[in-house]
């Protein structure tokens, strides 16, 4: 699992409509699972998962690099003890 931060500087942003996770199986192929306050739902058609890709792709497009979230997140972590 990767995490990226998106800086708040950003603003409105792809990512903000709420928790995704695209999931890809050998034999299943690719799966998609949203989250919201009230249920989750799984969609498996080919073209909600690619949404959903594109979804991903646009935050990413954002986010600060690996490196760089990562930095900033063990800044934060120090910054709490």
């Amino acid at each position: 699992m990767r995490v990226h931060v998106v800086p708040s500087s950003v603003g409105a942003y792809a990512g903000l409509d709420g928790p995704f996770v695209i999931a890809t199986s050998a034999d299943l192929g690719d799966v998609g699972y949203l989250d919201n306050r009230l249920r989750g739902q799984v969609v498996e058609r080919p073209a909600e998962v690619a949404a959903l890709r594109e979804q991903w792709e646009a935050t990413l497009a954002e986010a600060l690099t690996l490196n760089q979230s990562t930095e900033l997140m063990m800044e934060v972590a120090k910054a709490w003890t």
